[in-house]
């Protein structure tokens, strides 16, 4: 198993000096037939770290309405990164920057809880350990603990 850690010079992966290189990928755009493709291009040149959001009204459009199927499927994703001898730093939000519309809540999240998003509001952080409910069992198994690529 991979081990990562530092000293005060440098990261170090399995004991050894390491400057990683990360780059970015939104599986759910992309079709989940490309995906191994665009990973192996990412490897050969030079990124170790593949970085990605999950994003929220990717996966849930309609209220209670999960969908992780075709490019939605993030658990799918995990694994082929892993397959291509990549590590994932999984970006799970709630709240994204990666251009989406709302910044990745769903619109009846907003229709919902109007400006109480963002913030402690009780019925926000519901919401948010539901989707975080999700993601977690996308992940199961697949963490770095686990033998996995998430790190």
């Amino acid at each position: 198993m991979t081990t990562y850690s530092y000293d005060s010079k440098s990261l170090l992966r399995n004991g050894k000096r390491w400057f990683p290189m990360m780059g970015e990928i939104h599986y759910s755009r992309l079709p989940a037939d490309e995906w191994r493709t665009e990973l192996l291009k990412m490897k050969a040149g030079g990124v170790d770290i593949v970085s990605c959001y999950a994003i929220w009204i990717h996966h849930e459009e309609i209220e209670g309405e999960w969908d992780f199927t075709g490019c939605r499927d993030l658990r799918r994703f995990i694994q082929t990164v892993q397959d291509c001898g990549l590590t994932l730093l999984l970006r799970v939000g709630p709240w994204c920057h990666g251009e989406v519309r709302n910044g990745g809540f769903p619109d009846w999240l907003l229709q919902k809880l109007a400006q109480r998003v963002r913030c402690n509001d009780e019925g926000y952080l519901a919401e948010v350990r539901l989707l975080f409910a999700q993601y977690a069992a996308q992940a199961r198994g697949l963490l770095l603990k686990d033998g996995g690529p998430i790190i």
